[in-house]
């Protein structure tokens, strides 16, 4: 009798732990190698994301880098501005569909992006603005324009960074 009990007992144990543990995700199935419209890989349409994002980093970098010394070259901070203003403008056709995290390729890029397209493409077209901005206030040479149009660049990454791009482990 008391081996029932136990077994009844163990049995409802599992049942409850079963029942408060989360469902496994269904695994990420790799579509790296499919092929897009444009006749690119899903793999290397997010690796090229991936180097252009890098590049336009760089430059932004550049041109903060620049910014904090005691006499910053002028002629760097505006070649490195219309690098960003380039990138910028290239921006949009650097999340087509299908290229997220459900493709099985690593990205950083998150599946909200293409959730809400709408809010990401605004912020998208933001940051082309503002990135047009610095461009010009680079190109004007006014170290005190340039600043600000710098900070407000880097507002704008910010602005999706946060949403759309996961975060470090």
């Amino acid at each position: 009798m008391k081996s029932v009990a136990i077994w009844t007992a163990t049995l409802a144990l599992a049942a409850a732990l079963c029942a408060c543990s989360k469902p496994a995700e269904a695994p990420v199935v790799y579509h790296g190698d499919d092929v897009l419209p444009n006749g690119s890989t899903i793999k290397q349409v997010i690796e090229t994301r991936q180097h252009n994002l890098k590049d336009l980093g760089g430059a932004f970098k550049a041109v903060n880098d620049q910014l904090k010394l005691d006499a910053p070259q002028i002629e760097q901070i505006k070649l490195a501005a219309a690098e960003v203003k380039s990138h910028s403008q290239e921006m949009p056709a650097w999340f087509p569909a299908k290229t997220g995290p459900d493709s099985g390729v690593k990205t950083d890029a998150l599946a909200k992006i293409w959730d809400d397209e709408a809010a990401f493409k605004t912020k998208v077209e933001k940051f082309a603005e503002v990135a047009s901005k610095l461009d010009a206030a680079a190109q004007s040479g006014d170290l005190a324009v340039i600043k600000t149009a710098a900070q407000e660049t880097g507002a704008s990454c910010k602005a999706c960074h946060d949403p759309y791009r996961r975060k470090d482990d």
